[in-house]
């Protein structure tokens, strides 16, 4: 499926030309952005790092998903609301540029696989440990499989993010 007309059709917006038209305003912008990917970031971190048992060992892994959940979701709607803000400015060169679609296919990875298999792993882990049995009852193998990989994706979609500015 082509884009193309979508890029198009924001780079000729009203945005566009709002966004191209106050430097000032798209700065603040820019480091909402740049907040809000930290912030997403940093709960992801704790999350895996609890995952892999380096931070966070005291607490059930429950709690942290719960507590990092909502700011996981704050932070999301963020990113997304001052990234498509940053990139009416400069839809075209995006729409071309090999950087910003892994950044994207990776941040769809991203959420795909924490809420398909992070996030349930967490729970699964706490149920059986709210039911008596050992903490190994999900295999640790797989836990650490699972936060490592996930650390991975989220560093590639930075990395990836970073580049488009150099490319």
């Amino acid at each position: 499926m082509d884009l193309l007309f979508l890029f198009e059709w924001l780079d000729t917006s009203m945005l566009a030309s709002f966004s191209k038209s106050y430097a000032g305003l798209f700065a603040v912008v820019q480091a909402i952005h740049i907040l809000s990917m930290v912030m997403l970031v940093g709960m992801i971190f704790l999350g895996d790092m609890r995952m892999l048992n380096v931070l966070l060992k005291d607490v059930p892994s429950d709690v942290v998903v719960e507590s990092t959940g909502k700011w996981i979701k704050i932070a999301l709607v963020c990113i997304i609301l001052s990234g498509i803000y940053e990139s009416s400015a400069i839809a075209m060169k995006l729409y071309f540029n090999t950087f910003y679609w892994a950044k994207m296919a990776g941040l769809a990875m991203g959420l795909i696989y924490m809420y398909i298999f992070r996030n349930p792993l967490y729970r699964a882990q706490a149920l059986a440990v709210a039911g008596g049995q050992e903490a190994e009852a999900v295999n640790p193998a797989v836990v650490k499989l699972v936060a490592v990989t996930s650390l991975v994706i989220w560093v590639t979609v930075a990395a990836s993010g970073r580049w488009i500015g150099f490319s």
